[in-house]
């Protein structure tokens, strides 16, 4: 199954996708063209997140159950994703 969308994020860390009971791959992309966002847990800040910088893209596996979250230093910063179960 695939599924993609859009996900708004500001300054507090939001989930990128729901949780899935199955393995997936999910490819984000920072629609930005003048900031990055920041990847990571539910405690992800922008000092300590995985940096996806403007208009890049990165591919992950998830296990069950496993999210990924993303914050960003603006509010309104969109973040398209597209998740594919394996």
């Amino acid at each position: 199954m695939i599924s993609n969308g859009v996900t708004a994020v500001g300054t507090v860390a939001s989930p990128i996708d729901g949780v899935w009971t199955n393995p997936s791959l999910i490819t984000i992309h920072n629609n930005d063209n003048s900031d990055a966002v920041y990847l990571g847990g539910s405690a992800v800040t922008v000092n300590t997140g995985l940096q996806l910088v403007k208009l890049e893209s990165y591919q992950f596996q998830l296990q069950p159950l496993e999210q990924i979250y993303c914050v960003s230093p603006k509010n309104g910063h969109n973040v398209s994703w597209m998740r594919q179960t394996i």
